[in-house]
């Protein structure tokens, strides 16, 4: 399964009715025989339009990404975009933060705004009699935000409590570290949310210069629901279309250099260690990325069919859970194993990982597990589309990463195309075992007396068969992946 990528704390605004609303989004399910039907345009003001109507159930939901993510956060100013994202439902030109609540309270429906690495994200859902409300709730955030001096300190200081309460979860702390050890200063290298550090010095100025570098030219929405969409067309062109913004030049950051393999050690006092593992994957673009799919489900994001879960809880009885995943991002993006295990045992976790790592380099997928995986993937990408939500959602990425209007369509031919070179071919062009970084979060004193934390030792041989490897241990003769 690939993971999804890191975002920050998403804002929902729900209905005093909850259990109203939810049960009308429970009901919102969609089978499709057939891919749906959709409309695509841009607006004169350069916003794309992916429309789609779904008559199943009188809801409507609203998406809109706009390019220009945590990836371009100035330096020094980290956490930018999360902090402007989370303030854009806080009062509009005419509204409250307070009254934007009694809103969308009144109507059931949900609001949100957040930041993810690659874009900010608005959404609405909402019944199909209220459409136009919702479009409207989209649009002013995106259009005439405020920045209430004392909304903008209550969120600042919301984030600071979040990212300082975070340094008590041993798994936060590892994802952070092994975002900084990977990309360093580059793209990615940094959570949404930024650090304690850069958060402190953002001001109300600031949140305001990014907004206005929000770009209608960069924006796409996706609606899909019950409306028609010459009702879509018309409404979107009348709010969404008064969105002007200038365009200023943005300068669009570089990918990152794959970092040289090493080890960090964040030293806590905990009896279950964080471990994260990896190195820089690929764009969602990447050619390659089927084969990528269907690999890393066979290597940790089957669930319990993959080879890491097997080895590691079901033969090992190691840890709980294990998994691995690429990121879907518009630059290169992390590719990592992650998992909690025993201080004791996280030496025999990780060269576990690593051997399979490496076999999966070396030999690639038996034919039984690419067959399994095929059969998962197709048989589980419907309930990607069993919701207005889910597919106003897909349908924004499919258009973002420019993915084809025929995605949805082949993506079971796709798929099912994957042969077990391609597979093997994948492994070796992009996993690297002697380019692992590891960061282990656990008590540093135990974990060096495993091996681990000590000085980078380039390529290691094994240990001693049965005994645990020193971290970074590969079997003789496995050189990059070509």
């Amino acid at each position: 399964m690939v993971q999804p990528m890191s975002s920050s704390a998403r804002i929902f605004r729900t209905a005093r009715a909850a259990t109203v609303a939810v049960a009308a989004l429970l009901l919102a399910r969609v089978v499709y025989a057939a891919p749906p039907a959709v409309e695509r345009l841009r607006l004169d003001n350069g916003i794309q339009l992916v429309l789609s109507t779904q008559a199943s159930v009188p809801i409507v939901a609203i998406n809109c990404l706009v390019d220009g993510g945590a990836r371009t956060d100035p330096a020094g100013k980290e956490g930018l975009a999360g902090l402007t994202a989370n303030l854009l439902s806080e009062g509009t030109r005419g509204r409250t933060s307070e009254e934007i609540s009694r809103i969308v309270d009144s109507l059931g429906a949900s609001f949100s705004t957040e930041a993810s690495q690659d874009w900010i994200e608005v959404g609405a859902t909402v019944l199909a009699r209220d459409f136009e409300t919702g479009v409207d709730l989209v649009a002013r955030s995106l259009r005439e935000p405020t920045f209430p001096p004392a909304e903008v300190a209550r969120q600042k200081a919301e984030t600071l409590g979040a990212l300082q309460a975070s340094e008590d979860e041993p798994q936060v702390v590892a994802a952070r570290a092994f975002r900084s050890a990977v990309f360093g200063k580059a793209p990615y290298g940094t959570p949404v949310d930024g650090s304690l550090e850069t958060v402190k010095r953002l001001t109300r100025e600031d949140v305001v210069a990014f907004q206005a570098s929000l770009d209608p030219g960069r924006t796409l929405c996706a609606i899909v629901g019950d409306v028609e969409t010459s009702r879509m067309r018309e409404v979107a062109a009348r709010l969404l279309g008064a969105w002007r913004a200038e365009v200023r030049p943005r300068p669009q950051p570089s990918p990152a250099a794959a970092p040289a393999a090493r080890t960090v050690v964040v030293d806590r006092t905990v009896t279950q260690a964080s471990i994260a593992l990896g190195q820089i994957g690929v764009a969602r673009t990447d050619p390659d990325w089927f084969p990528i799919v269907v690999m890393n489900h066979v290597l940790g994001g089957g669930g319990f069919t993959s080879r890491l879960m097997k080895r590691i809880r079901t033969q090992g009885g190691l840890a709980y859970g294990v998994s691995s995943g690429f990121s879907a991002t518009r630059l290169p993006g992390p590719f990592q194993v992650v998992l909690q295990t025993k201080v004791q045992s996280a030496a025999e976790a990780i060269r576990i990982v690593r051997e399979e790592v490496v076999r999966l380099h070396d030999e690639g997928a038996t034919a039984e597990e690419l067959e399994a995986a095929k059969d998962f993937l197709t048989g589980n990408f419907p309930m990607k589309l069993d919701s207005t939500s889910k597919l106003a959602g897909l349908l924004a990425q499919i258009q973002y990463f420019g993915l084809g209007d025929d995605y949805i369509e082949r993506y079971a031919e796709r798929v099912r195309a994957v042969t077990l070179d391609d597979v093997r071919n994948a492994a070796r062009k992009h996993l690297d075992p002697d380019a692992l970084v590891e960061v282990v979060v656990g008590p540093a004193a135990e974990l060096q007396k495993q091996g681990i934390g000590g000085a980078p030792t380039g390529k290691p041989t094994m240990g001693k068969p049965g005994g645990p490897a020193p971290p970074g241990a590969l079997p003789p003769g496995h050189g990059p992946g070509a």
